[in-house]
């Protein structure tokens, strides 16, 4: 199966897979914590880039105004 056909085939995942996988990141150990750090630098990253002035910001904000020059453009 291809990447990102899971939706035409299904994808059955079983509880216990996810159970273990949800412990990982749970357990109080180092490799856990990494995961945590790992997961809030992330999320930093991710809220700077939609704040004003980051590059997904910027780049809704070129969209929205290609957008709006080819709706003026065809009047």
């Amino acid at each position: 199966m291809n990447q990102g056909e899971e939706e035409k085939v299904g994808v059955l995942v079983k509880k216990d897979i996810v159970k273990e996988g949800i412990d990982d990141l749970l357990d109080g150990g180092e490799e856990g914590e990494m995961r945590r750090e790992r997961a809030r630098k992330l999320g930093g990253m991710a809220k700077k880039a939609t704040e004003e002035g980051g590059s997904s910001h910027l780049n809704l904000t070129l969209l929205i105004q290609d957008i709006l020059e080819k709706v003026n453009c065809e009047k």
